[in-house]
């Protein structure tokens, strides 16, 4: 966050993309987190950062809930056959 202090809104949320999001992701894919604190902690990681990058706590990411249901939702698609569609 040192070195992007001066950086614009672009770059912090490429930023954000590359190098912490990945981590998070995989984070909460192998811990699995399904207590209300333990979802909180991984989405104020994500809210600090769209604090950072946006100067608002309004980001256009989608949360690691939301990711975490949409590929659930794949996996099962492609487990059941049906290949298109959501729950």
């Amino acid at each position: 966050m040192r070195i992007l202090k001066k950086g614009n809104s672009s770059t912090k949320s490429l930023a954000y993309t590359i190098l912490v999001s990945p981590i998070l992701e995989y984070g909460a894919a192998c811990w699995d987190p399904y207590r209300e604190g333990q979802i909180h902690a991984l989405d104020r990681v994500q809210n600090k950062t769209a604090k950072f990058a946006y100067h608002t706590n309004e980001s256009k990411w989608e949360t690691l809930s939301q990711r975490r249901l949409s590929r659930i939702c794949a996996h099962f698609n492609s487990y059941s056959g049906e290949g298109h569609g959501t729950l």
